[in-house]
C-alpha cells in the first residue's frame, strides 16, 4: 500500500509538472504570435481583450504596436518632406526638421486623440448596452491603431518608392511633392478604415461574451464603430497638427 501511495504521489506530482510546463509554453507561444494574429485579426485577440487579468499586459503589446507602426510611418513621411525642403521645391509654414518631428506627431497625435476620445467611448459602449469595462474599450481602441499600424508598415515600401519618384527626374512617373505628401498625411485615415472594419467584427463577437444591461434594436454594434470613427476622424486631425506645431519648433 505504502508503495502504491507513493507512485500516486508521484504520478500527481508529474502530471502538475506537466500541466504547468503546458501553460507556461502556451503563453510563450500565444505571445510570440501576437503580432500574427494580429495580422490575421484572429480571434485570439478577442480572448487576450476579455482575459482581465492579462489586459494590462495585451494594453502595453497593442500600445506598442501602434507607436511602433506609427512611428516607422513618420519616418518615412519626414524624409520626403525633409528632401522637399532641402532640394527648395517644397515650403512649410512650419519650420525646424520633418525628420525629426513627423514621427512623434504622427503617433502623439493619434495616440492623443485616442486618450481624448477614450471617455466618449466608453459612453458609446455602455449607451448601446455593452457592459464593458473602460480597461477593455481602452484595449479595443489601441486596436483599432494597432491595426492600422501593420497595415500602414505593408504599405510602407510602396509608399516610399512613389514617394522618391519627384526626387529622381524618371519622367511622366514623377508626381508632384505636394500630391506625394497630401496622400502620405491622408494614408493613415484611409487605413483607419480597416481597422474600423476589424473593430466591427470584434464587438460582434464580444456581444456574445460582454454582458448586456439593456435590448436595443437593429446592427447596435455597427451604429456603435461609426461613433467611435465620426468622434476620431474630427479629433485626430486637430491633434496631429497642434502636436507638429508644438514639435516643429522645437526640433
Amino acid at each position: 500500500m505504502e508503495a502504491t501511495f507513493d507512485e500516486l504521489c508521484s504520478q500527481n506530482q508529474i502530471e502538475t509538472e506537466n500541466a504547468q510546463s503546458t501553460s507556461a509554453s502556451s503563453k510563450q507561444r500565444a505571445g510570440g504570435d501576437f503580432f500574427d494574429a494580429m495580422l490575421r485579426d484572429d480571434h485570439i485577440v478577442d480572448d487576450m481583450v476579455c482575459d482581465h487579468s492579462q489586459l494590462t499586459g495585451t494594453i502595453q503589446k497593442l500600445l506598442g504596436l501602434a507607436v511602433l507602426g506609427l512611428l516607422l510611418y513618420g519616418v518615412a513621411l519626414g524624409m520626403i518632406m525633409q528632401a522637399g525642403l532641402s532640394t527648395g521645391v517644397l515650403d512649410l509654414r512650419l519650420s525646424g526638421n520633418p525628420v525629426l518631428w513627423m514621427p512623434p506627431t504622427l503617433a502623439g497625435g493619434f495616440l492623443s486623440a485616442i486618450a481624448i476620445c477614450l471617455p466618449s467611448f466608453y459612453f458609446y459602449t455602455q449607451l448601446s448596452g455593452l457592459d464593458a469595462s473602460f480597461r477593455l474599450i481602452t484595449a479595443q481602441s489601441l486596436r483599432v491603431q494597432a491595426r492600422t499600424s501593420i497595415i500602414l508598415l505593408g504599405i510602407l515600401p510602396f509608399y516610399v518608392a512613389w514617394g522618391l519618384t519627384p526626387f529622381l527626374g524618371i519622367g511622366n512617373l514623377s508626381t508632384d511633392i505636394h500630391v506625394v505628401l497630401a496622400a502620405g498625411l491622408i494614408l493613415p485615415f484611409i487605413v483607419g478604415f480597416a481597422g474600423l472594419i476589424s473593430i466591427y467584427r470584434s464587438f460582434r463577437r464580444l456581444v456574445e461574451r460582454l454582458p448586456i444591461t439593456h435590448p436595443r434594436r437593429g446592427d447596435v454594434v455597427l451604429r456603435l464603430v461609426l461613433c467611435w470613427g465620426a468622434v476620431m476622424i474630427c479629433v485626430a486631425p486637430v491633434a496631429m497638427y497642434r502636436t507638429g506645431q508644438y514639435l516643429s519648433g522645437i526640433l
